[in-house]
């Protein structure tokens, strides 16, 4: 079997163009997936924190860097409408507890105390929570890409599937985590059709009727 770098040396220069178009649609979708789940959180935090402290919290908790980072920022701001931002402004006076006369006496404190770390807990329950989901989310997004990866490389070149899947995942620079999740889901798929189907049967009595 060719290796891998001989291989991508001599792609036909029809299908790099149409792979580096596949890329780009699928970093854009990809863009519009995260900046979906940010605004999502948003709305689960807003009685928490201001709109731009959820999305830095989700960036944070997705380990988003550079510019991937900014990109998705931005556009999850951009997702909010005007009323949004508006509703997240007047909730400004009325987040969390504060610090009032009822917690100024020893007891006070540790309720005080108590309902903060309460309120932090949840709130860590919560991001875990979204980040699961949002892997979901991220893992079939890429397997859909992936697949559209499998199919172009074996229409022009009849290239291996798992080669395919393994350009896809250095071509998208997917963590590792997520690209044994990908590449095992994308077999999975593959599988349906791919393998040898072994005879079941209907299929004895027809052959032998």
């Amino acid at each position: 079997m060719a290796s891998p770098v001989s291989f991508l040396q001599r792609m036909p220069p029809e299908l790099s163009r149409r792979l580096e178009r596949a890329e780009a649609l699928a970093r854009e979708a990809l863009l519009d997936v995260h900046a979906e789940l940010a605004t999502d959180l948003v709305s689960i935090l807003a009685p928490r924190m201001p709109f731009d402290e959820a999305i830095e919290r989700y960036l944070e908790t997705m380990d988003l860097e550079g510019e991937e980072k900014e990109a998705i920022g931005t556009r999850a701001v951009a997702l909010m409408g005007e009323g949004d931002v508006e509703e997240d402004l007047a909730r400004e006076g009325t987040r969390g507890w504060g610090w009032d006369w009822r917690y100024a006496t020893p007891l006070g404190v540790l309720r005080y105390i108590g309902r903060v770390q309460k309120r932090s807990n949840e709130e860590e329950l919560w991001l875990e929570l979204a980040a699961a989901r949002a892997e979901e989310r991220l893992v079939e997004a890429h397997v859909q890409f992936a697949m559209e990866f499998v199919e172009l490389m074996d229409e022009h070149s009849h290239a291996d599937p798992t080669r395919a899947v393994a350009h896809y995942i250095e071509r998208l620079d997917v963590p590792d985590l997520r690209a044994r999740i990908l590449y095992q889901r994308v077999l999975s798929r593959l599988a349906e059709d791919l393998l040898p189907r072994l005879p079941d049967d209907e299929d004895e009595r027809e052959r032998n009727s």
